[in-house]
């Protein structure tokens, strides 16, 4: 089976806005080295900022955050309070959050169902992008019986997005990811919910020529590594200058850390995550996983202290409701007392 070449969309290139705004410290107390400078050239969009704080900050420590809290930790990054409330507003409707009243006062609090979305680099840290292939891949092979061919043109897109080629017209496939980076995709079910669409796994798949060749031809593999020569460029001279002697301040990293494994997430989403095979020898994918996991372990005390201190005092833990309603019952009849006496 000959690999043909492509007729679908580059993977998502990581979105790196140049417009941002961070607010690490008063002017007169900045120093003069490159850490502000290349924060302020890294700048995620708020929601995944919020997402990236719920799911490293907050879900890490078990409990829920006040929204007067969680303001002043993204105003770090430039981001006003409706934009925050707006955001939070957003991941409410989406079931990723659940809102609590206390008076005029709202607390957020990540529901069980959307934790492992929210820890987006969690996963893609703990799973290196370089691993032992077995040689199995994953097919999946339009029969026609129950799709329309913009439906499965559709589906092509999104397959595209999760690493998978055309063999041929009808025919998608990719060389099976391991367990460990499973969090990297949906499960293939997600994707393929319409009629008509069989998945075929195996290793016998023979004529696919040189897998190198394949992988240039079959795989847009220019437009996935520019994210992480990106990131190299932008956040390598940050480990130079740690590695120097600099330090930071606890905003500081603070910021480092939710800005390196957010634009580390972005750089993943648009890999393919081929084995070693497939790709040319100086692929950037393990270089910038390095450099990130160096940064975002190094920055994790002050991370943490910066943190602690922003937090006011803890979120009440709510009362379930057979509780409420025993509480209700057992209080004393205080009014018809009063009127009985009189």
């Amino acid at each position: 089976m000959n690999a043909l070449p492509l007729e679908l969309r580059a993977p998502r290139a990581a979105r790196l806005p140049a417009t941002p705004q961070l607010a690490l410290a008063p002017a007169a107390q900045r120093e003069p080295h490159c850490f502000d400078a290349c924060l302020r050239q890294a700048t995620p969009t708020a929601n995944a900022l919020l997402k990236q704080i719920f799911g490293d900050s907050v879900m890490p420590r078990g409990e829920a955050i006040w929204l007067s809290d969680l303001i002043e930790l993204m105003a770090l990054f430039g981001v006003d309070p409706r934009a925050t409330r707006t955001g939070v507003f957003r991941l409410t409707e989406q079931g990723c959050l659940t809102a609590r009243r206390y008076g005029r006062r709202s607390a957020y609090a990540v529901l069980p169902d959307a934790a492992e979305q929210l820890r987006g680099a969690w996963h893609a840290l703990s799973a290196p992008p370089d691993y032992a292939w077995d040689g199995s891949w994953t097919l999946l092979i339009n029969t026609g019986g129950g799709g329309s061919a913009p439906a499965f043109a559709a589906l092509r897109r999104s397959l595209a997005e999760q690493g998978y080629c055309a063999l041929t017209p009808q025919v998608l496939a990719r060389p099976t990811l391991p367990q460990r980076c499973a969090g990297d995709t949906l499960p293939i079910h997600a994707l393929t919910r319409q009629g008509g669409v069989l998945q075929v796994a195996g290793q016998q798949v023979d004529g696919l020529g040189a897998l190198s060749e394949m992988g240039r031809q079959a795989w847009n593999l220019s437009a996935a590594a520019a994210p992480y020569h990106a990131f190299l460029r932008r956040f390598a001279p940050l480990r130079q200058a740690l590695a120097d002697g600099q330090t930071l301040s606890a905003r500081q990293a603070f910021a480092l850390r939710m800005l390196v494994a957010e634009t580390y997430r972005q750089c993943r989403a648009s890999d393919p995550l081929l084995p070693s095979a497939f790709l040319p020898q100086d692929w950037p994918a393990m270089p910038a996983y390095e450099l990130c996991l160096d940064l975002y372990l190094h920055t994790f005390p002050l991370a943490r202290q910066h943190v602690e201190q922003t937090l006011g005092e803890p979120v009440p833990v709510p009362v379930p409701p057979s509780l409420r309603s025993e509480r209700t019952l057992q209080r004393p009849p205080f009014r018809i007392h009063a009127l009985a006496k009189a």
